[in-house]
């Protein structure tokens, strides 16, 4: 039977952004390890699961439905026109009801607010290591989820955007697999809920030379699209390619961009990161290139300036 794995449905002005992935077997989605050893095997199990590829999943509603298309990693995303989502099933393509047991939340109300926020989450709100391909693996394997630490200035900002009623969109590089260990790193630190995009399912061995495209410009280009009467404040760091993405954005969208703010993850910034970090300035945007230890009260205090909150 086909099982949902993760679902995240967002409304947009005027549609619904849904995406997901479909597994085949039904599968624990809540990650909670009492040991070392039951973490590992978690995620080494969650890149042996066989995904829902290439089918016809129905998502239905009162008067409307809709027919979506697995990709062959059980992957889909599609922009649906419907200005918001009360009752919903989704089946499978033989018509049974495809449960939802996930513990994150599935659906995102447009808010009044005019300020979306979009953050990265490896290396920008928990300690991740990406730079390193060998210490990324490490950390997922043999870290459990309440042993994993979050960077107190990245959490201190969501924060204070959470509770101003500003709606968080988490746009990361990882992998579907990942959803369930994700989300009770989340939990454990108490992270606050935002919609998750991820990108679609791998095997175990695509970790070592992972292919993921521009999955974070493709979403960002969508919900920036799709919400042109929203401005947007961009969190990233400096491990991957953030700066270089948001630049791009800044130049494509820049009526939309508030501020934008990268984490410096290493002890110092070396002339490449240099080189981009100028070129993200010369946009004009306002943006803070931040360390952990760097003072939030006096960065709250600012934000509070820029944005009128």
């Amino acid at each position: 039977m086909a099982f949902i794995w993760h679902l995240t449905i967002v409304e947009m002005k005027d549609n619904l952004l849904v995406t997901g992935t479909v597994l085949k077997h039904k599968t624990s989605i809540d990650k909670q390890p009492k040991s070392i050893l039951r973490n590992f095997w978690n995620v080494i199990t969650s890149y042996q699961k066989k995904p829902y590829k290439t089918k016809l999943i129905t998502l239905e509603m009162e008067s409307k439905s809709f027919e979506i298309m697995t990709s062959k990693r059980g992957y889909f995303f599609e922009i649906l026109p419907v200005k918001n989502l009360k009752d919903f099933r989704l089946y499978d393509h033989t018509h049974n009801e495809l449960a939802i047991h996930q513990f994150h939340p599935v659906y995102f109300k447009n808010l009044e607010t005019p300020i979306e926020v979009v953050s990265d989450i490896d290396d920008t709100v928990i300690h991740s290591h990406t730079a390193s391909v060998l210490k990324r693996i490490y950390t997922l394997l043999f870290k459990r989820p309440k042993r994993r630490k979050k960077v107190l200035f990245s959490n201190s900002l969501l924060d204070f955007l959470d509770e101003n009623q500003l709606r968080i969109f988490y746009l990361s590089k990882s992998e579907s697999n990942l959803f369930g260990l994700i989300t009770s790193i989340f939990r454990f630190n108490e992270i606050p809920n935002g919609a998750l995009f991820l990108t679609p399912y791998l095997k175990f061995k695509s970790l070592f030379k992972p292919k993921k495209g521009n999955h974070k410009l493709r979403f960002l280009h969508q919900l920036l699209t799709n919400l042109p009467d929203k401005s947007f404040i961009l969190i990233g760091d400096d491990t991957q390619k953030d700066i270089d993405i948001y630049t791009q954005v800044v130049h494509t969208f820049r009526p939309q961009i508030s501020k934008v703010y990268i984490r410096q993850t290493g002890f110092s910034i070396d002339e490449i990161q240099t080189k981009k970090w100028e070129a993200l300035k010369q946009t004009g945007i306002p943006c803070t290139y931040f360390q952990d230890e760097d003072d939030i009260d006096l960065e709250i205090e600012s934000l509070k300036q820029l944005l009128n909150l």
